[in-house]
């Protein structure tokens, strides 16, 4: 194991699921520092407390150490370690990625949607197998009683504490007594090699002189007037208007607001994505602007509003439940709502598009989160929760206009779909049964009503119940892009028959192969009609993006769809390509060039189910069904607010239609007492769906 790699160990927090909050700047030259040391000690270089010299060139075989022995070799001139140093540590968030990758393909780091790394199960905090075979102390806790104790470190662990003080990490590590009663001990170590000593002396040196304050440009104002005229702005398209403004104004742009001083600055591009994806997390959180809207529904806090140490752990909570694996266990209940839907559509009739397909994931998305279909209820939350979005997130409307009569009856009606699903989520009523959304919030509420308080459950699973209007839309948009092109329906077409021809499918019939045409259809999809194009954030830590200084407090909107629509990324971007995403295209591996699920640390968390769910919907859409999509030669209009989607008057006429049954996984009776039960107003408030067979 290198250094590079001991030292990120060392760093790693398990509570926040990223390194120690150490300054940026000092962390660079530390991994720059752990590189020189790491090439030291392979005996390519050799360093004194001034200068570095080049004894071996021979490369090692290292993606990390080689390309930095070569510049070595190759610089004519005699150069201070200092200078090294600096050099490296511009480069240092490339050799992070490295690192991470390195340790996880090596199974001592997993890595999480979001950014987040942990220990894998076999890289306990009692130790790891590493390539040698032997089983040593997991860095940390070594380092840690090294210096508690009373002996002599080997030189390796003598530069890891010399480069860990360096970069002030251990006031991060040690108890506070510890760190104080230690420091003298600190110093001492980190000087018993000469090598660790140099390489600190340049890091805190070179620390040091980073602290000049940069000079930083004017962040320029958007021009009101030509954002009025702007073509993107009257389609809808957002993301596309936020690449117009990237290319008139840079990365980094002001936008003010109409009669007012204040203004809400936007980041948009590849590296401004980058920029957010890796450095977010110490700068930005969006606490502030879902404040009120959680307040509306009483809670405290939600996945959306927490940041740190707490939105990483309730992630982890929720790995399981928005995990491809929790669609498995219940695929036939899926594709029995999916066949409810689907059988209301009859051949020669026109279906309004977005309703239509909000139907399909209102049953789906009700059924997963809580076992009992509530799509009836699905118009009023919906309705509740674009309302509050509009009032307390965006400022669109006067906040009265949420505690108006009707919404007042909306909101009690609610109310009373959070006391059904109480009732319904008993543990006697839930033994033996698929564990659901809601089983999971409740039983973290029970192991700890601290931390996730009932108020909080409340706020989460009725808002849970919102993802089946973002995947509506999605369904929308991606169906509208099938029956357009014939030619791709064609290839999902067989694809679905491949998958269903011969009876239900079972999970292991779900491959990426048997997929890949409907996956590319869905990117393809996402990337020109993201649904949720933009992310709002407030600056917690002062920063520097790309030469623009954000201030502590400021409002920002990150448009991280905007890189959809720039040509350097995707050639010909208007263009409906789903073999962009091929091997030796796949344009969307490109460095912060897709970002349909949102950067950095808020990523969607069931971005995978979002992408199996869609799968799954269109592959049986495409199987049972040819639709023709209305006035298709004419350009699709979007509703841009509070979500991205089709307006209501996209709709599709069914041209053909095969017989639906209710597939061999598929049971589609349902208990009339039972649903009785679930009525917040009566049995007469449901609608009697009885046994398809």
């Amino acid at each position: 194991m290198r250094l590079t790699e001991e030292v990120i160990l060392l760093l790693l927090n398990d509570e926040s699921g990223y390194l120690e909050q150490v300054a940026g700047w000092n962390l660079s030259c530390v991994l720059a520092g752990a590189v020189l040391a790491d090439l030291a000690l392979e005996l390519r270089i050799d360093t004194d407390l001034e200068s570095l010299s080049l004894n071996d060139a021979t490369p090692l075989g290292d993606e990390i150490l080689d390309p930095v022995l070569a510049d070595i070799a190759e610089d004519p001139e005699a150069r201070s370690i200092q200078y090294w140093v600096e050099k490296i540590g511009n480069n240092s968030d490339e050799i992070l990625d490295q690192v991470f990758e390195r340790l996880v393909k090596n199974g001592i780091l997993e890595h999480a949607i979001g950014g987040f790394w942990s220990l894998t199960r076999n890289a306990t905090r009692a130790g790891f197998d590493v390539s040698s075979g032997q089983t040593q102390a997991i860095v940390r806790q070594r380092i840690i009683d090294t210096i508690l104790g009373d002996g002599i470190p080997d030189p390796r662990d003598a530069i890891l504490i010399g480069l860990a003080d360096a970069c002030d990490a251990f006031r991060f590590l040690l108890l506070p007594d510890d760190y104080e009663s230690s420091k003298d001990r600190i110093k001492l170590l980190g000087r018993l090699d000469l090598i660790g000593q140099s390489v600190a002396s340049a890091v805190a040196v070179t620390s040091v002189r980073r602290t000049i304050a940069i000079a930083t440009r004017p962040i320029p104002n958007v021009n009101l007037l030509k954002l009025l005229r702007k073509k993107s702005l009257r389609e809808g398209n957002t993301s596309k208007l936020l690449a117009d403004l990237y290319r008139d104004y840079g990365p980094v742009f002001a936008i003010k607001k109409p009669f007012t001083r204040s203004k809400v600055i936007f980041l948009s591009g590849n590296a401004a994505n980058i920029w957010v994806h890796r450095h977010g997390r110490l700068h930005l959180r969006s606490r502030e602007f879902m404040r009120d809207l959680e307040a509306v529904f009483g809670a405290s806090r939600s996945l959306p509003g927490m940041d740190g140490a707490e939105h990483y752990r309730m992630r982890k909570a929720l790995k399981t439940p928005f995990s491809p694996n929790r669609i498995n266990e219940r695929l036939g209940e899926m594709l029995r709502e999916i066949r409810l839907v689907l059988n209301t559509w009859n051949e020669g009739e026109v279906i309004k598009a977005r309703e239509s397909c909000l139907k399909i994931f209102s049953g789906q998305q009700s059924q997963y989160a809580l076992s009992m279909n509530i799509s009836e209820q699905m118009d009023d939350i919906l309705m509740y929760k674009n309302r509050a979005l509009i009032t307390h997130v965006q400022g669109s409307l006067p906040r009265f206009m949420l505690r108006t009569p009707r919404m007042s009856a909306i909101r009690r009606r609610i109310e009373d779909v959070y006391s059904m699903i109480q009732r319904l989520h008993t543990p006697a009523l839930r033994e033996n049964k698929p564990r659901d959304l809601a089983d999971d919030l409740l039983s973290l509420h029970a192991s700890d009503p601290q931390y996730f308080p009932e108020t909080d459950v409340k706020f989460a699973l009725l808002t849970s119940l919102v993802a089946a209007l973002y995947m509506g839309n999605a369904l929308t948009f991606s169906l509208y892009n099938l029956f357009t092109h014939p030619g791709i329906y064609q290839r999902v077409r067989r694809e679905a028959e491949a998958l269903f021809g011969d009876g239900d499918l079972q999970p292991e019939d779900l491959t990426k192969e048997a997929m890949d045409t409907t996956h590319r259809l869905i990117l393809e999809t996402l990337r020109l009609y993201p649904i949720i194009p933009m992310q709002l954030r407030d600056v917690m830590n002062g920063c520097i993006v790309e030469g623009y200084e954000l201030p502590v407090g400021q409002r920002i909107v990150v448009g991280s769809t905007a890189v959809h629509y720039l040509e350097e990324n995707y050639p010909d971007p208007l263009k409906f390509d789903i073999d962009r995403y091929l091997p030796g295209r796949e344009e969307n591996m490109k460095h912060g060039a897709f970002a349909a699920y949102g950067l950095g640390t808020h990523t969607c968390l069931g971005s995978r189910v979002v992408e199996y769910e869609l799968a799954i919907t269109i592959l049986m859409v495409a199987y049972y069904f040819e639709l023709e999509v209305l006035s298709a030669d004419k350009p699709l209009k979007i509703n841009a607010f509070p979500t991205t989607g089709p307006r209501k008057s996209l709709k599709f006429r069914i041209k053909s239609k095969r017989p639906i049954g209710v597939g061999a996984t598929g049971n589609a009776c349902i208990d009339l007492s039972a649903k009785a039960e679930m009525a917040p107003h009566g049995p007469g408030k449901i609608h009697n769906r009885t046994c398809l067979g």
